[in-house]
């Protein structure tokens, strides 16, 4: 009878971890991106929640702060906070123009380089690598593609202290 007891309490234990690691909780805040042209955001963890919002544009970071079940809370570059189904978040990096004024995107990292192009708010890259405080992008226009650096203070997708 003891091993039994034993056995259900240990049962109960795990399993009670295991939800709230599962249904809820406050992560490491990390960036991913929206992953289609319609995604709808809502006010609490689940579609019975009042939609906020519906992102219209592929591509836009966000920063997920907490997991419920298969909801994440999102940050957008606007600093609104609402949730989004896990679906409808891409782990690809993107960062998005954030400045009012045109962003420079250079040669090289430094502010003496060759500018490639000026890029207006609200322009959406890939981001290929993180240098200091500098940012390597990719952007497509038309049918070209342009590679360059940005740099941080600039954009919204990449946090302070991060290279790679």
């Amino acid at each position: 009878m003891k091993s039994k007891a034993f056995t259900f309490i240990y049962f109960l234990i795990f399993q009670t971890t295991a939800f709230a690691e599962i249904k809820s909780g406050l992560c490491s805040p990390y960036y991913a991106s929206i992953k289609s042209n319609k995604v709808n955001a809502h006010v609490g963890p689940g579609i019975n929640y009042k939609i906020t919002c519906e992102y219209i544009m592929k591509g836009v970071p966000v920063i997920i702060t907490a997991k419920y079940d298969h909801w994440r809370r999102i940050r957008d570059p606007d600093g609104m906070v609402c949730w989004v189904h896990k679906s409808m978040l891409s782990p690809k990096r993107f960062v998005i123009t954030i400045s009012e004024n045109l962003s420079n995107l250079r040669e090289n990292t430094n502010d003496s380089s060759k500018i490639i192009a000026k890029i207006k708010k609200n322009v959406v890259m890939r981001l290929i690598s993180v240098r200091g405080n500098w940012c390597k992008v990719e952007i497509d226009y038309g049918n070209k593609t342009y590679n360059g650096w940005v740099k941080k203070d600039s954009i919204f997708g990449v946090f302070n202290n991060e290279i790679w």
